[in-house]
């Protein structure tokens, strides 16, 4: 593995130097040497840097920029040492070296084995000094970074951590002369901790945990990526006009594969009997009565047409819809947010104090969305990733998706169980790479094919269903049913 050299003393360096001679090695500078090749020498730097730092300014700390993002910014590293001006150092085309005169013994923690690093403390006071906007590495990251460092402190450490970083800045901004930073600083601990104006801070995030309304910023950045991903598509409008038997075939369907999607599985016969007869399957009420509730939620056109014209609105819709398809499991608290973080595989859902900031923010993201299917996936996706109950989270998202379309007059979007493989890789793919394709592409063909059913007899809908093994595990339909909907042929971009 290619390293960088450096000499102990004389004899080492003319050993050195005789190996360059030979070829053996190269010099990047005085004093350092490598054995990688030209081409791997700025990668090497770039990993290694700090070696370079250690060998040059012993005793130095890492600083300001490079001491909060531990890696060099533009090939810049910035450090503090015993010198008396401030001085940059070329190390080669892939590294400059940035030293402030400054105190090395206070506030610091260790950062590899023979260097150490700034405390958050300091690092935050040495990134709200002023610094040249106009330099691609400035030493200073500014105040509204460390509006969101301190952020993220509270949320990972709580508002004793804070306190305690406000208590060592104090002390040490008067020594450091940086009482102005200092100021700062403490104007936006205060306002984080509701003991300043809200006004004192700029960013989003800061704003909502100020306003004891917190909400995930990944999630939302993974939020915004799909809404752009959406306005790029054009999607099919396909429109629905109301008939009652139409209406009822189609929302017992859904409820059947809404309900086996998320392990709820009877066979047809007997969601037959649950929804139009009002039996209750031996031995098991609660599955009986989560294919019922479901059922009554999506057959109530009233209920189904309703759509939330707030943030305030989508939480009650939220609360309101799931007391009523779990109100049969008290044990999962129905209508209630969760309290417990919830997660799927390896993947964690939005916090449970995050959930409501996270759904305001997502709410403004949604209102700027087309009407229709556009704003369907988007609502279904946001309900997924929110995660806001204990159970049920699913059928829920679903339900919201179905209401936004009906709403538009459009095909509702219903998932059979034959196609729940292809619908959870969308939703995975989305999640964790950011990929929106697929989940959209899931939602369309299942538009189009719900779109095409015969719903108005209820015989030829469940047998045209059959027939296209709609109601199969996926290993056993797959190939069948892809068939079906390969003929929509629904163009949409690369994502």
């Amino acid at each position: 593995m290619p390293r960088l050299m450096f000499p102990r003393d004389s004899a080492d360096a003319k050993r050195l130097a005789k190996a360059v001679s030979k070829g053996v090695l190269k010099r990047i500078r005085q004093g350092i040497y490598t054995d990688a090749d030209w081409a791997d020498i700025p990668q090497l730097i770039d990993n290694k840097w700090y070696e370079i730092v250690i060998h040059l300014y012993p005793g130095a700390i890492v600083s300001h920029a490079t001491a909060a993002l531990l890696s060099p910014q533009h090939k810049v590293v910035h450090i503090t040492a015993n010198v008396k001006v401030r001085k940059k150092v070329p190390i080669s085309d892939a590294l400059t070296i940035e030293v402030h005169p400054g105190d090395t013994t206070q506030l610091t923690q260790p950062f590899m084995p023979a260097l150490l690093r700034s405390t958050p403390a300091r690092y935050l006071l040495e990134n709200l000094q002023i610094a040249h906007s106009d330099v691609a590495a400035p030493r200073a990251l500014g105040r509204e970074w460390v509006e969101t460092e301190l952020c993220k402190l509270l949320e990972r450490y709580g508002e004793a951590e804070l306190n305690k970083i406000r208590d060592d800045a104090k002390q040490y901004s008067t020594s450091a002369k940086l009482v102005r930073e200092f100021n700062q600083m403490d104007t936006l601990i205060g306002a984080l901790l509701s003991t300043r104006p809200v006004e004192a801070l700029a960013t989003p995030t800061a704003i909502a945990i100020a306003k004891k309304e917190p909400f995930d910023q990944n999630r939302i950045a993974l939020f915004d990526a799909l809404a752009s991903y959406l306005n790029q598509c054009e999607l099919p409008i396909r429109g629905y006009t109301y008939n009652k038997a139409n209406w009822r075939n189609q929302a017992f369907f859904e409820s059947y594969f809404s309900n086996y999607i998320e392990g709820t599985e009877f066979e047809i016969e007997e969601a037959e009997q649950i929804v139009f007869e009002k039996m209750e399957i031996q031995h098991r009420h609660q599955d009986s009565h989560d294919v019922l509730s479901v059922f009554d939620v999506v057959h109530d056109y009233t209920e189904m047409s309703t759509v939330p014209d707030s943030a305030d609105e989508l939480l009650q819709l939220l609360k309101q819809r799931h007391a009523l398809i779990m109100h049969a499991r008290p044990d999962k608290r129905p209508g209630e947010l969760k309290v417990k973080p919830n997660k799927a595989g390896d993947t964690l859902f939005v916090l449970p104090d995050h959930v409501e900031g996270t759904l305001a923010q997502a709410f403004e993201r949604y209102q700027q969305l087309t009407p229709g299917i556009t704003r369907a996936i988007f609502i279904q996706f946001i309900v997924a990733e929110c995660h806001p109950f204990d159970d049920g989270n699913g059928r829920l998202a679903r339900i919201m998706m179905n209401a936004e379309l009906v709403c538009a007059e459009q095909y509702k979007i219903i998932v059979p169980t034959v196609h729940r493989d292809s619908y959870l890789n969308g939703l995975r793919q989305a999640t964790r790479r950011g990929r929106f394709r697929t989940l959209t592409k899931v939602y369309a063909d299942l538009q189009a094919y719900t779109g095409s059913i015969p719903w108005e007899d209820y015989g030829e809908a469940r047998a045209t269903l059959e027939s296209h093994y709609a109601d199969r595990l996926p290993d056993e339909g797959v190939a069948v049913f892809n068939k079906q909907i390969s003929g929509f042929k629904i163009a949409l971009p690369a994502g």
